[in-house]
């Protein structure tokens, strides 16, 4: 609780879809909406809601669309109709602060129509999206600070936008599970359990870890994989199971609604992903005691520590070798953040023989598979507790409604 009035924060948020920012919304919304000096309302950047976004959107002081006024969608011609409908927007909801969840290149009509003082940015990934340069930069000018999910999307903004201000990490939070979960061990009294779990398209390279499984056969281990997800790729990934031999042990099980389940029935999750700003898949399978295997790349790192709760294998391999393991590189980022090297720089791939000498690690050592399990609830409970990250984020929008910008934290 706080001595000061309520404050009013509206959400620019897109919920067209319900993928990981989307999510992240919702839970965080519905975080804030218990705490009694918060007044929530939501701008709508798409044109049309989610299903899933009806609870959240109902305890709402108010929300609208942002490109829509009743049944009628606002275009992009003539311009002047969409600053109304912004200068509209900002006098209806009158929000202490802005919060403009990702969409970097799309929040300049927000900035002309709130002003840079009530509007403070969170970066969720956009900063690695190709397209939108001029809009991207222009918007970061205007920005005396943002907040990042993730000191890779802080360096991100730093390095590839040279973003001057101030950004400040509040890292995600993991939402607490149902039951608690308890360290695992390495079953011994059946094979070795792999487990994917994403959208199944180009960026999160599920390829990878078919080429892992089959080296695994090739070494007689007994393993299977286990894919949560779906997405454009299925089709192909499928045939490309047929073609590397591994079609029989490889399940692929589309939407998953009970993720706690999927992660309690596998022994360990790859990630081999190009671009990854936070790994909330990371962190939720660090909180079921699972220990991941991923790319050391972006914030996977942030979440795994590497030989402590999973193991980050790093990206040796340029896009034409990706290609060549059936990987597609259409639509992929222009650059990715190396935390090895604190730099920024073309997005590369796992050696698939990599991934599959850090799954024997794990599955020859059952004391480290042990210790690694029970440092991954230990981690995930103390570092990303989802409480606490509201709580961070929501002080950040206080002090950045009360002075128009944020205190350079060490």
């Amino acid at each position: 609780m706080h001595d000061d009035p309520p404050i009013r924060i509206a959400h620019y948020v897109s919920l067209s879809g319900f993928g990981g920012v989307e999510q992240q919304f919702a839970a965080f919304a519905a975080r804030a909406a218990r705490i009694a000096d918060v007044q929530q309302s939501v701008v709508a950047c798409s044109n049309h809601v989610h299903p899933h976004h009806g609870a959240v959107l109902d305890d709402m002081a108010d929300w609208r669309f942002e490109k829509k006024i009743g049944s009628l969608r606002l275009g992009h011609r003539p311009a002047v109709l969409r600053r109304m409908r912004y200068a509209w927007l900002a006098r209806r909801l009158d929000p202490d602060v802005a919060l403009l969840w990702n969409r970097l290149g799309q929040q300049q009509r927000v900035l002309d129509a709130l002003g840079p003082r009530r509007c403070l940015y969170w970066e969720h990934g956009s900063a690695w999206l190709a397209g939108e340069s001029r809009a991207k930069a222009d918007t970061l000018a205007r920005l005396p600070a943002v907040i990042c999910n993730s000191v890779a999307a802080k360096r991100m903004l730093e390095l590839r936008w040279n973003y001057a201000g101030v950004a400040r990490v509040c890292l995600n939070g993991m939402r607490a599970p149902s039951t608690i979960a308890q360290p695992r061990a390495r079953p011994s009294h059946r094979g070795l359990r792999l487990g994917v779990a994403c959208r199944l398209v180009p960026i999160k390279a599920t390829c990878l870890a078919l080429h892992a499984l089959a080296a695994l056969r090739a070494r007689d281990l007994d393993a299977t994989l286990v894919i949560a997800g779906d997405g454009p790729l299925r089709g192909a990934l499928e045939a490309q199971a047929v073609a590397l031999g591994v079609r029989e042990r490889v399940e692929f099980l589309g939407v998953v609604r009970d993720m706690p389940a999927f992660f309690a029935d596998i022994d360990m999750l790859l990630h081999p992903a190009l671009r990854e700003p936070f790994g909330v898949v990371a962190a939720e399978a660090g909180a079921a005691g699972c220990p991941v295997i991923c790319t050391a790349v972006d914030g996977l790192p942030e979440v795994v520590a590497h030989g402590e709760t999973g193991l980050c294998v790093p990206a040796t391999a340029d896009l034409a070798r990706y290609r060549e393991l059936g990987g597609i590189s259409d639509g992929l980022p222009p650059a990715v953040y190396v935390p090895a090297r604190d730099r920024v720089e073309a997005p590369m791939v796992c050696e698939p023989q990599a991934l599959a000498d850090a799954v024997t690690t794990l599955s020859e050592d059952p004391a480290l598979y042990a210790r690694m399990s029970a440092a991954a609830i230990e981690r995930v409970a103390k570092r990303f507790d989802f409480d606490r990250h509201v709580d961070e984020v929501l002080a950040a929008a206080r002090e950045y409604a009360a002075t128009g910008t944020l205190e350079a934290l060490s």
